[in-house]
C-alpha cells in the first residue's frame, strides 16, 4: 500500500470515529425530545398511563406566574399532576419550538419557548424547562418548570394549531 493510500485510509477512519459521537448525541437528543413529546401527547389525550411512563417516580411540575397577583410559584407532585389530568375535561395543546438540549451522562435538560392552548384558544405562553434522567425504562421527566405569561405572547413560529 502506498503512503498516500495509507494517509487516505487514516483520514477516512478518523472521520468515521469523529462522526460517531455526533450521531450518538443526535440519537440521545431525539430520544429526549421524544419523551417530552410523549408527555405532551399524554396531556392532550388525558392519558394518565402514558403520562406516568413519561414521568420519573417522584417528579414535580412547577409553574412560575409572574403576570398575576397570585402566588408566583405552584408546585405539584407527579401524583397530583396525574390526578388533575384525569379529572379535567378541557382540551390541552402545548407546543414547543427551538429546544435547547443539554446532555451529560444520565442527565438532560430541555429549555424551549412554548404556547399553550385551552379548548382551541391560546391561553398563555412562556418557557418550559425540563430535567430528564435516563432510567432503565429510558429517558423520563423528573421535573418540569415553566413560566405562565398571559400578555405579550408573540405568534408561534409553528403557525396556528391544527
Amino acid at each position: 500500500m502506498s503512503p498516500s493510500s495509507v494517509r487516505r485510509l487514516a483520514v477516512a477512519f478518523a472521520m468515521i470515529l469523529l462522526a460517531h459521537p455526533a450521531r450518538a448525541q443526535s440519537t440521545e437528543r431525539d430520544a429526549i425530545l421524544a419523551t417530552v413529546d410523549r408527555l405532551f401527547a399524554a396531556m392532550q389525550s388525558r392519558d394518565t398511563s402514558a403520562a406516568r411512563r413519561a414521568l420519573a417516580p417522584g417528579s414535580r411540575v412547577v409553574s412560575v406566574r409572574g403576570d398575576t397577583a397570585r402566588v408566583p410559584l405552584v408546585a405539584q407532585a407527579d401524583t397530583s399532576f396525574l390526578r388533575s389530568l384525569a379529572a379535567g375535561t378541557d382540551r390541552y395543546l402545548e407546543r414547543i419550538w427551538a429546544p435547547e438540549v443539554r446532555v451529560r451522562g444520565p442527565l438532560a435538560t430541555v429549555w424551549a419557548p412554548y404556547d399553550f392552548h385551552l379548548n382551541g384558544v391560546r391561553s398563555h405562553c412562556g418557557v418550559d424547562a425540563f430535567t430528564l434522567v435516563r432510567t432503565s425504562s429510558g429517558w423520563q421527566v423528573s421535573e418540569v418548570i415553566y413560566t405562565v405569561e398571559r400578555a405579550g405572547c408573540a405568534d408561534s413560529p409553528l403557525g396556528p394549531p391544527k
